[in-house]
């Protein structure tokens, strides 16, 4: 970066999972930037859990559970953007460090000099967490993609007799009648849909969002219940509108995992789904 008279300096913390204490083995998922002069305090996390999964899924010793750990991830954004007016100093940065005392773990603060915070923590993001997984397979991003994913997935893991394909379904509110591509049940039906909100404009999505909540409202008046699960991609810059669509959602009964978590949905099925 070359010197200017705009530049100041400001602090950063690496988030990492570390799910077993003792033994202190950890990754990066996130990466939470201060700027004092500049009243800035934002984090960044992955929507990715591929590392977490090579590093952690298959250790008898450790309690993985990818779910709980986006649940996890999505508390500590809420609580950093709470935290971010009431933040002045760097002692003030390294006491809310040191809370973090759960299987979400923050690095002790390292200096940095800087002009623009936002561009900066881009940065950070892409040298610490993003460049950290670059051997990881391309994620699937059209609906397309996202459907031969799926099926591919529920063909490795010996789903297939749980997991139907093109069911239909009435939606007496929006008076139509839906075919979803899969369905499946865990003490409840369940039906899975790809969206895409990658190549669409902010209001669009914002459309699509609400859309989805709707039919999730209609799915569940059902006599029968309903939960649609969606499968979203979004691209990379899109991070604060995947949190805001996944809290819109939820409040509809609509659960959202991103194209990245795909695998944990399976992974969620093959636990609990039963013919």
């Amino acid at each position: 970066m070359s010197k200017s008279a705009k530049e100041t300096k400001g602090y950063y913390s690496i988030l990492q999972y570390v799910p077993d204490p003792e033994r202190a083995e950890g990754v990066n998922i996130g990466v939470i930037l201060f700027c004092p002069e500049k009243n800035f305090l934002r984090i960044r996390t992955t929507m990715r859990s591929d590392r977490v999964r090579r590093f952690f899924g298959r250790r008898p010793d450790t309690d993985l559970s990818l779910s709980r750990l986006n649940a996890f991830k999505i508390a500590f954004e809420e609580r950093v953007a709470m935290e971010a007016s009431r933040m002045r100093t760097l002692e003030d940065f390294r006491s809310f460090i040191k809370t973090r005392a759960n299987q979400l773990r923050l690095t002790e603060p390292r200096p940095v000099k800087l002009e623009e915070p936002e561009a900066e923590l881009s940065n950070l993001y892409e040298l610490l967490v993003e460049d950290a997984r670059r051997e990881a397979p391309p994620t699937p991003r059209s609906t397309s993609q996202m459907k031969a994913r799926f099926s591919e997935l529920i063909k490795q893991r010996g789903l297939e007799n749980v997991v139907k394909k093109n069911v239909e379904v009435e939606l007496p509110l929006l008076g139509e009648k839906r075919d979803y591509l899969f369905a499946f049940m865990n003490g409840q039906r369940n039906v899975i849909e790809p969206v895409s909100f990658e190549a669409i404009s902010q209001r669009d999505i914002t459309d699509r969002a609400c859309r989805l909540a709707i039919e999730g409202q209609d799915l569940g008046r059902l006599e029968d219940p309903i939960r649609l699960n969606v499968i979203g991609s979004f691209r990379p810059d899109q991070p604060d509108r995947v949190a805001q669509i996944r809290t819109l959602l939820a409040e509809n009964q609509v659960t959202l995992h991103t194209a990245e978590e795909m695998e944990e949905l399976v992974d969620e099925i093959a636990a609990t789904a039963h013919g």
